[in-house]
């Protein structure tokens, strides 16, 4: 089952759209490096219940290169197996887009379940700040809610999608 990453605001959060691809480029030699990062939509019929979990105003789905929020997580949860190098620039590139968006639209909760489990009880909470959505160790956990705190730490130039590093000294 797929990942389902929902993002809360108490501002509209703008939706973003996501391109109807054909299967030949799906499943072209050009995939994923055409695929759009990053897009937002509104909730459907069948994921209202994940407001339960929001203390948030407004609540949307953020969806990765691969269209559902499994891409968010690819290199990071199983770095022993999702290796591909096209897939770990593409994905590292969704999430920093993910992170801009968060930063630009004041997101201060993200929900993370599978496709179909919006309704279960969330199993864990943590507060983090947006920074640490970019670690290369951080993972979307099932079921958990985040709270996000935004911090300015001058190491990430979210704006480039870049890391830069602080010269020493």
């Amino acid at each position: 089952m797929c990942l389902a990453l929902y993002i809360g605001s108490e501002k509209v959060l703008p939706l973003i759209s996501y391109p109807d691809y054909p299967q030949s480029v799906i499943y072209s030699p050009d995939w994923p490096m055409v695929a759009k990062r990053f897009h937002v939509e509104a909730l459907g019929e069948k994921n209202q219940k994940v407001r339960a979990h929001f203390s948030t105003s407004y609540v949307v789905l953020a969806g990765s290169y691969e269209r559902c929020s499994c891409g968010f997580n690819y290199g990071r949860e199983y770095p022993d197996y999702e290796d591909d190098k096209d897939h770990l620039l593409v994905a590292r590139e969704s999430v920093e887009e993910l992170v801009n968006y968060v930063r630009k639209n004041n997101v201060t909760e993200i929900y993370s379940c599978e496709f179909d489990e919006e309704a279960h009880p969330k199993e864990s909470e943590r507060t983090v700040t947006v920074e640490e959505l970019l670690s290369s160790t951080f993972v979307f956990k099932q079921k958990e809610l985040l709270h996000i705190t935004m911090s300015h730490n001058p190491v990430f130039n979210l704006d480039l999608g870049d890391t830069t590093r602080p010269s020493a000294g």
